[in-house]
Protein backbone atom coordinates (compact mmCIF):
# COMPACT_ATOMS: atom_id res chain seq x y z
CA UNK A 1 0.00 0.00 0.00
CA UNK A 2 1.52 3.14 -0.73
CA UNK A 3 1.50 6.02 1.88
CA UNK A 4 -0.14 9.10 0.99
CA UNK A 5 0.10 12.99 2.65
CA UNK A 6 -3.69 12.10 3.65
CA UNK A 7 -3.92 8.43 3.56
CA UNK A 8 -3.11 6.28 7.25
CA UNK A 9 -1.29 2.52 7.02
CA UNK A 10 -3.32 -0.01 8.81
CA UNK A 11 -0.95 -1.91 10.82
CA UNK A 12 -2.70 -4.79 12.88
CA UNK A 13 -5.71 -2.87 12.98
CA UNK A 14 -4.42 0.47 14.17
CA UNK A 15 -3.62 3.34 11.88
CA UNK A 16 0.16 4.88 11.94
CA UNK A 17 0.17 8.67 11.03
CA UNK A 18 2.61 9.29 7.72
CA UNK A 19 4.59 11.51 10.04
CA UNK A 20 5.81 8.54 12.70
CA UNK A 21 6.47 5.84 9.88
CA UNK A 22 8.60 8.80 7.95
CA UNK A 23 10.62 9.03 11.42
CA UNK A 24 10.69 4.89 11.85
CA UNK A 25 12.57 4.88 7.81
CA UNK A 26 14.56 8.31 9.04
CA UNK A 27 16.27 6.32 12.35
CA UNK A 28 16.23 3.00 10.69
CA UNK A 29 18.63 4.30 7.88
CA UNK A 30 20.30 6.19 9.90
CA UNK A 31 21.40 3.52 12.42
CA UNK A 32 22.01 1.36 9.26
CA UNK A 33 24.49 3.83 7.50
CA UNK A 34 26.13 4.35 11.09
CA UNK A 35 26.57 0.61 11.60
CA UNK A 36 28.01 0.01 7.98
CA UNK A 37 30.48 3.43 8.07
CA UNK A 38 31.47 2.13 11.48
CA UNK A 39 31.81 -1.23 10.72
CA UNK A 40 33.25 -0.58 7.04
CA UNK A 41 32.67 -4.35 5.66
CA UNK A 42 33.85 -5.48 2.17
CA UNK A 43 31.29 -5.20 -0.12
CA UNK A 44 32.69 -7.45 -2.49
CA UNK A 45 32.60 -9.95 0.16
CA UNK A 46 28.71 -9.19 0.80
CA UNK A 47 28.11 -9.64 -2.81
CA UNK A 48 30.27 -12.80 -3.43
CA UNK A 49 28.75 -14.62 -0.36
CA UNK A 50 24.81 -13.28 -1.49
CA UNK A 51 25.14 -13.71 -5.30
CA UNK A 52 26.49 -17.33 -5.04
CA UNK A 53 23.49 -19.12 -3.01
CA UNK A 54 21.19 -16.83 -5.51
CA UNK A 55 22.82 -18.29 -8.53
CA UNK A 56 22.49 -21.61 -7.10
CA UNK A 57 19.20 -21.44 -6.59
CA UNK A 58 18.31 -20.08 -10.14
CA UNK A 59 20.64 -22.47 -12.07
CA UNK A 60 20.34 -25.17 -10.00
CA UNK A 61 17.47 -25.40 -7.77
CA UNK A 62 14.40 -23.77 -9.43
CA UNK A 63 14.78 -25.86 -12.56
CA UNK A 64 14.77 -29.17 -10.69
CA UNK A 65 11.55 -27.73 -8.98
CA UNK A 66 9.75 -26.86 -12.24
CA UNK A 67 10.76 -30.50 -13.67
CA UNK A 68 8.60 -31.46 -10.17
CA UNK A 69 5.61 -29.06 -10.91
CA UNK A 70 5.04 -28.30 -14.05
CA UNK A 71 3.32 -31.24 -15.85
CA UNK A 72 5.04 -30.72 -19.20
CA UNK A 73 8.20 -31.52 -17.78
CA UNK A 74 6.90 -35.02 -16.81
CA UNK A 75 9.18 -37.00 -19.06
CA UNK A 76 12.77 -35.52 -17.05
CA UNK A 77 11.02 -36.57 -13.70
CA UNK A 78 12.66 -40.07 -12.01
CA UNK A 79 16.17 -39.47 -13.23
CA UNK A 80 19.32 -40.06 -11.54
CA UNK A 81 20.74 -36.52 -12.30
CA UNK A 82 17.84 -34.58 -10.82
CA UNK A 83 19.00 -36.48 -7.46
CA UNK A 84 22.36 -34.78 -8.41
CA UNK A 85 21.38 -31.96 -9.08
CA UNK A 86 19.10 -31.04 -6.04
CA UNK A 87 22.20 -32.27 -3.89
CA UNK A 88 25.01 -29.70 -5.24
CA UNK A 89 22.28 -26.94 -5.39
CA UNK A 90 21.02 -27.68 -1.55
CA UNK A 91 25.07 -27.70 -0.75
CA UNK A 92 25.82 -24.79 -2.45
CA UNK A 93 23.08 -22.80 -0.93
CA UNK A 94 23.92 -24.26 2.40
CA UNK A 95 27.54 -22.27 2.49
CA UNK A 96 25.22 -18.86 3.41
CA UNK A 97 24.70 -20.74 6.46
CA UNK A 98 28.49 -21.75 7.20
CA UNK A 99 29.95 -18.58 6.24
CA UNK A 100 28.47 -16.70 9.31
CA UNK A 101 29.78 -20.22 11.82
Amino acid sequence: MLITERRLVRVRGNRIKKKNVDIIIFFFFLLTSWYNAYVNPNILGIIESIIGPIGAIMVLLLPMYAIRKLPILAKYRRKVSNVFVTVIGLVTVSAIFFMFL
